[in-house]
Parts: C-alpha cells; sequence; structure tokens
C-alpha cells in the first residue's frame, strides 16, 4: 500500500493586514514531504471566489504576490494553502489569516 501524501508546510504572509490595493505576498516552505512529489502549491478563498498558484523559488519554497482587489471584503479571512503531488493527490491544508480593513 502507498504511503499517504503529506508533508510539514510553514506559510508566512507580508505583510499579516492589508486594504484595498496593498500587495500582499505568501511565501510557502515545505519539507518532510513523504508519499509523492510536490507538482505545485495552491492558495485559496473560495467563499469568495479567489484561487492563485505560487511559483516555485526552488530549495522547497513557493510564493504568490496579489494585490488585495476593490470590493474584498473588511476583516479576518482565512487563506488556505496546499500542495498537490504529481499523483494529482491534494495534501494536508493549512490556514493562514489575513485581516483587511
Amino acid at each position: 500500500m502507498a504511503e499517504e501524501f503529506s508533508y510539514r508546510l510553514e506559510a508566512e504572509l507580508n505583510p499579516t493586514s492589508a486594504t484595498v490595493g496593498t500587495a500582499v505576498t505568501l511565501t510557502v516552505r515545505i519539507s518532510d514531504i513523504v508519499g509523492g512529489e510536490i507538482n505545485s502549491v495552491q492558495a485559496s478563498l473560495p467563499e469568495y471566489g479567489w484561487w492563485g498558484t505560487l511559483r516555485s523559488l526552488g530549495e522547497n519554497t513557493w510564493r504568490l504576490t496579489e494585490t488585495v482587489p476593490y470590493g474584498a471584503p473588511f476583516g479576518k479571512v482565512n487563506i488556505r494553502v496546499y500542495a498537490v503531488s504529481k499523483d494529482g493527490v491534494r495534501g494536508p491544508q493549512v490556514t493562514v489569516p489575513l485581516t483587511l480593513g
């Protein structure tokens, strides 16, 4: 039986609070990968219709910079971050809080 696809994912947002028009950078580092190779790292706020794919920087590090759009909700949102294996298996998810206002 194949091992379950798993890893240790550390995600960092800069800044952690933002307003409309502010660029926010998400940096992800993944280690202790078991059960597959990472094909992509994804981030999402599905309740607001937003999904993004992070760009690989090498050394098991990925990054994505997005600008907070007009009409973004005020308050705290939780960005979901996870990796997908080369076999198409979605790994464990981590949430990263972002305060919008």
